[in-house]
């Protein structure tokens, strides 16, 4: 029999290894690391070159912006100088004088030298041309033009849309301005038309590299371009995001949308005249052009990085070869010789020149003559588990507790003790031919049933509960079984341990009905103690009902007697008078205190919270109010709290401080304490009532709760003896106990503890 076997839950095979060989050898993995070094790097190219490619545009951009602002500089800069020209002009005297044939050849004059200006002219105020440079234009109307009554209308420099000369046939713009006599009177217009690509040309020299420049005016026509082969004079611009710019009156770089194809850098600016805006240089790039540089660049570094690492990887390829590949195959073909268990070959390793792989050696070395050493000493340990083997199963055999094993699926014996053979009356061999049910009613022998016979097989640290083992001859004993899953000779088995506890059970058995009998006298006890309290109490009340009849008969007739003799009873009479009338009355009280206290032993209890502070309080107040001569100092502290039965209870403060306030009658400077006792925690309420009076010897304590007994005569402190009974048994009603400390003409102290649970 063994506790333990180890099963491997799977199993290795060689040809199954080789068919799940790693594709992957040490050489590619060395050239896969080396082709992995370079990916951070070309990660570094593109993050770097996307940064340059942004500082590149933003460069651009600005770059762009300055260019389109020179521009409109310089044709601010030449019409300007236009409007300055028109100025002389206006103020000649050929101009100003009636002759116009003379201010025909002046203008004639001046258009040969500016070779921009298409037309030199004056306009009347009423609109019809008074002269012009070319000679062809006479009379004919400009009134309607923009310039000319914008002119009239501002007394500026103005600038007309474009248009097509009626007198010269070509598209231009006008710039205007009024002539005015010494007197500062509008006599006319003097304008000029200028030529659009004499005016373009003359600023082209800051049309941006790959790029565009137009002229445009407020509504976004084309006036002149720079760097297109077939300009659009005269029509709309056809870049959109640049129309709406200047339709939106926008300067400065021009935005456009992510997905335009292709994309563009944009720049407009303004063309100020006369102090307005009215036209507007366009300067536009291509997006491409701009990055096409650096993308090259990127290119160049990239292809640099794959060269670099295309011959790394092959001094790798060759190099790890030799020295990482062949003794890596070495060390491999080692260890494949200690699995065979060939140890001396695998320590026959030609050294190799890595550290790493020349510790991997030595620890294949060492490993092999580590198992050659666990070999033998496996085979030395097999030899003693086989001899242990043995002295478990003699160990078993002669065990004197019943045990045996039996098959966890089969529920067949596999096992038997002597001890088991002997108890159930079997031998060992018929024993064997068993099953559970055999010797163990109610355990099913089904293989249907195996899996429930597996669960109830499980470990068991403690003794199941008696069941009902069967012996050889019919008999049924009462055991306790103890099981333990273990596996024998491979498979799955428990071992059973029992006891048998048929003579113990019945002993409890007996035990059990001794005390069910006793139970049952006390209970007849009970009812009969309760049935005597019952008739004491009932006693107690007919006697005190029936000493009443007598003793009121005696107090009658003592004042029937005293009423007889009057005036003429001598001084001994009313002496015998007076000790019949105390005697009655000290017989009531008595009778009264008599049913106080068998009312507190039977009374039951109505228990709640109770505050002692409140209710000592109470009394004292009724004590000062019977007596209200006397000066006592009464200190109560605050904060008792109980629970308990508050009639009861006040009963108790009633009597114990009434013998305070009765024992202290003849004490200068009375003073009675009710507190707390010291050091008292908990659920448990602790208290004093102490005074200052006669106090008593405490020699005499144990008789100071009893009935009847008092330690002062009744000439010095009138009493019945039956206070201190009374409060002794409210507190013992309440779970508590009380006890008292005196010392003769010194005072009395009473301590009193109240449980926290209450007795029926």
């Amino acid at each position: 029999m063994t506790d333990t076997t180890f099963e491997p839950t799977y199993s290795l095979d060689a040809d199954d290894l080789n068919r799940r060989r790693a594709w992957l050898s040490l050489r590619k993995l060395l050239v896969l690391m080396v082709l992995l070094a370079a990916v951070p790097l070309a990660v570094v190219e593109l993050i770097s070159n996307d940064d340059e490619q942004r500082l590149q545009l933003e460069r651009a951009r600005d770059e762009l912006n300055a260019r389109a602002a020179a521009m409109a500089d310089q044709y601010k800069a030449r019409l300007n100088g236009i409007g300055q020209f028109l100025l002389a002009v206006s103020q000649a005297p050929p101009i100003t004088g009636q002759d116009r044939e003379a201010c025909a050849r002046y203008l004639g004059r001046l258009r040969a030298l500016e070779p921009g200006m298409l037309n030199i002219g004056l306009i009347g105020t009423d609109g019809r041309l008074v002269c012009e440079a070319t000679g062809k234009g006479y009379g004919v109307s400009l009134g309607d033009r923009d310039y000319f009554i914008q002119a009239l209308g501002s007394g500026q420099v103005t600038l007309g849309a474009y248009q097509v000369g009626r007198i010269t046939g070509r598209p231009s713009i006008v710039l205007a301005r009024p002539a005015r006599t010494d007197g500062n009177r509008v006599t006319g217009v003097v304008y000029a038309a200028l030529d659009l690509a004499t005016l373009a040309g003359d600023v082209s020299g800051q049309a941006a590299p790959s790029g565009r420049m137009h002229l445009l005016d407020a509504a976004g026509l084309v006036l002149g371009t720079i760097g297109e082969v077939a300009p659009s004079i005269g029509h709309p611009v056809a870049d959109a995001p640049l129309r709406q710019a200047v339709l939106e009156r926008r300067t400065g770089p021009i935005d456009a949308s992510l997905d335009e194809e292709p994309a563009r850098l944009r720049a407009l600016q303004p063309v100020d005249v006369g102090g307005q805006s009215v036209l507007y240089v366009a300067a536009t790039v291509p997006l491409q052009a701009v990055i096409a540089p650096l993308q090259r660049s990127l290119y160049t570094r990239l292809a640099g990085i794959l060269a670099i690492v295309v011959t790394v990887a092959a001094l790798v390829w060759a190099f790890g070869q030799r020295l990482i590949v062949r003794p890596v195959e070495r060390l491999v073909a080692g260890i494949r010789q200690v699995e065979a268990g060939d140890f001396a070959r695998a320590l026959n390793q030609t050294p190799s020149p890595l550290r790493e792989l020349g510790d991997l050696q030595r620890s294949l070395a060492s490993l092999a003559i580590t198992l050659e050493a666990q070999r033998f000493e496996r085979d030395q340990a097999l030899g003693a588990l086989s001899d242990r083997e043995a002295r478990y199963r003699e160990l078993f055999k002669a065990n004197p507790q019943v045990m045996f094993v039996y098959d966890s699926r089969t529920l067949r014996l596999l096992a038997a003790n002597e001890a088991a053979a002997a108890y159930y009356g079997f031998s060992r061999d018929e024993m064997l031919q068993k099953v559970l049910a055999d010797i163990w009613p109610g355990r099913s022998t089904a293989a249907s049933q195996q899996g429930g016979a597996m669960a109830e097989t499980a470990d068991r640290r403690q003794p199941s509960g008696p069941v009902s083992h069967r012996l050889r001859n019919g008999a049924i004993r009462q055991v306790e079984v103890l099981e333990s899953s273990i596996l024998f000779e491979g498979f799955p088995a428990a071992l059973v341990m029992v006891t048998d506890v048929t003579e113990r059970l019945a002993a409890q058995t007996r035990e059990r009905e001794g005390a069910e009998r006793l139970e049952q006298r006390v209970a007849e006890r009970t009812r009969e103690l309760e049935l005597s309290l019952r008739e004491l109490e009932a006693f107690s009340y007919s006697v005190s009902h029936d000493l009443r009849n007598p003793l009121g008969a005696v107090g009658m007739f003592g004042q029937m007697l005293q009423a007889h003799l009057g005036d003429g009873a001598d001084e001994q009479a009313q002496t015998y008078l007076a000790r019949i009338e105390q005697g009655v009355r000290g017989m009531e009280r008595l009778i009264d205190d008599l049913l106080t206290l068998a009312k507190v032993a039977r009374a039951p209890l109505s228990v709640g919270p109770v505050n002692l502070s409140a209710l000592s309080r109470e009394v004292i107040e009724e004590f000062r109010q019977a007596d209200p001569h006397r000066a006592v100092d009464v200190r109560l502290e605050e904060d008792l709290h109980c629970t308990g039965d508050a009639g009861l209870l006040r009963q108790m403060l009633v009597n114990l401080l009434g013998n305070a306030w009765k024992f202290t009658a003849r004490t200068p400077h009375a003073r009675i304490c009710v507190g707390r006792e010291p050091g008292t925690t908990g659920p448990v309420l602790a208290f004093f009532v102490q005074d200052n009076g006669a106090g008593f010897d405490m020699k005499f304590a144990g008789r100071l709760f009893l009935p009847f007994e008092r330690l002062h005569g009744d000439h010095d402190f009138p009493g019945t003896g039956i206070g201190l009974a009374t409060v002794q048994r409210i507190v013992a009603r309440h779970g508590g106990r009380i006890w008292a400390e005196a010392v003769p003409e010194q005072g009395a102290t009473f301590h009193v503890e109240l449980g926290t649970r209450l007795p029926g």
